[in-house]
């Protein structure tokens, strides 16, 4: 018994120390990014992305509960399945990132190791919370965290890979402004498309029906 409180006073406090080194990073994340651990193995970073992903699956349950409360039709197994699909999907993306940035760092003479840019990607996950509560925002919510994630992403460049800070803004910026573009007149595409579709239905009064 007192190996199972102690094992769960572990996991509290590692959880805890994740919250608090994403709010560092998000305070300070030139100095964070400088003091990164360039190797020690990817089970550290990897344990800070599911804690982020893990915050950030919570987070989309309440906005999918504020969704449902107000009308929206969401199974609740649909709705709490967030807990498990964020994070896993978080990883992902940090497998995914961390293989084209230690690419495209290659490409420009920098440092192509894979852990170092794991790493840095796992950094880049604290942006995960505040992606689901900003993508709640029609159109905004999809510059803010592209504009968010590219002033990260050139802060690391800078700090880690010690790339000039005018490349790195113009090969990061540029890129993420395109997405940005992008996700803009994706988003407009949707939104008309599904305006006729959520357009209300005529109901016939109980006269009507009765002439029918």
């Amino acid at each position: 018994m007192a190996q199972g409180e102690c094992s769960t006073d572990s996991l509290q406090q590692k959880l805890v120390d994740s919250v608090k080194f994403a709010l560092q990073l998000i305070r300070e994340p030139a100095t964070t990014f400088r003091n990164m651990a360039r190797h020690g193995g990817f089970i550290e970073p990897l344990l800070f992305m599911a804690t982020v992903g893990l915050i950030a699956g919570i987070f989309k349950v309440l906005v999918t509960f504020y969704y449902m409360a107000n009308g929206a039709s969401v199974p609740l197994l649909t709705a709490l399945s967030s807990v498990i699909i964020v994070p896993i999907t978080v990883i992902t993306y940090g497998y995914i990132g961390a293989f084209l940035l230690s690419i495209i760092m290659k490409y420009l003479g920098c440092d192509s190791n894979l852990e170092t840019a794991f790493r840095v990607c796992a950094y880049l996950s604290v942006i995960s919370p505040i992606a689901v509560i900003a993508l709640a925002i029609p159109y905004v919510g999809n510059f803010l965290i592209l504009g968010i994630l590219a002033y990260l992403l050139v802060t690391a460049a800078v700090e880690v890979y010690q790339l000039n800070s005018n490349t790195a803004a113009m090969v990061f910026g540029i890129g993420f402004a395109v997405l940005a573009l992008l996700a803009g007149v994706t988003e407009y595409r949707n939104r008309d498309q599904a305006t006729p579709s959520m357009a209300p239905v005529a109901i016939e009064s109980p006269a009507s029906l009765q002439q029918h």
